[in-house]
């Protein structure tokens, strides 16, 4: 009996062991396929960007790609909730870098034009190219997005704290949001705006947009 529960042990030590492997050999693959996805995104926009450029890219056949991810738009939707959680995280960062409601607002707006100067490639695919990418496939509202969340958490305190007049906080959060849209695409798009340029016009845009709330 000893030696069946011993030989019965090594071998579900090596199915453990086999399936460990095969686990992260899943797991290499998927992020190999995420990796050359992004860059791939980066390089030619959304329009540009097929799941035939990753097979071709990786070796792998499309069929492999489907293993993982159900559709063009799946492996999208993985790539740019990356983007917008890397985005959330630093506007959290500027958020927490400040004290005040207006002063926590202009570190965010700082930080949303460096994300679009450093980032530009990626600002456009988030924001420029498609205004809904970042919600494939489930369709969500932008407004349920990390980094619109902390603006909005800023903008309700501000309203708290008597800074938005009688308007509410998602008006106000979508003012501010829009002028700096506007400040990033011309930098991102136009090249009219280099990374200084972008960054004073959109702190007078952000200030003139709270002092504007304020008189409401």
């Amino acid at each position: 009996m000893a030696k069946i529960t011993t030989s019965s042990t090594r071998a579900s030590r090596l199915r453990q062991r086999s399936l460990e492997r095969r686990e992260a050999e899943r797991v290499r693959l998927r992020d190999e396929l995420l990796a050359v996805a992004e860059r791939l995104l980066q390089e030619n926009g959304y329009a540009g960007f097929s799941l035939r450029q990753v097979a071709e890219a990786t070796g792998y056949t499309p069929t492999t790609i489907y293993r993982y991810f159900d559709d063009r738009d799946a492996l999208l939707k993985t790539v740019i909730s990356k983007w917008f959680t890397t985005f959330a995280r630093e506007q959290e960062a500027a958020y927490r870098s400040a004290s005040s409601p207006r002063d926590r607002l202009m570190a965010m707006a700082a930080a949303y034009l460096r994300f679009a100067v450093e980032h530009p490639a990626v600002y456009r695919v988030m924001f420029l190219e498609r205004m809904d990418i970042g919600l494939l496939p489930g369709g969500d509202s932008f407004e349920k997005d990390p980094g619109f969340g902390v603006l909005m958490r800023a903008v309700t305190e501000l309203r708290d704290a008597g800074g938005t007049g009688e308007l509410d906080p998602m008006a106000a959060a979508m003012a501010l949001w829009v002028g700096l849209h506007g400040v990033a695409a011309m930098a991102v798009c136009s090249g009219i705006l280099d990374g200084i340029g972008a960054e004073r016009l959109g702190m007078l845009v952000t200030a003139n947009t709270l002092s504007g709330l304020a008189g409401q």
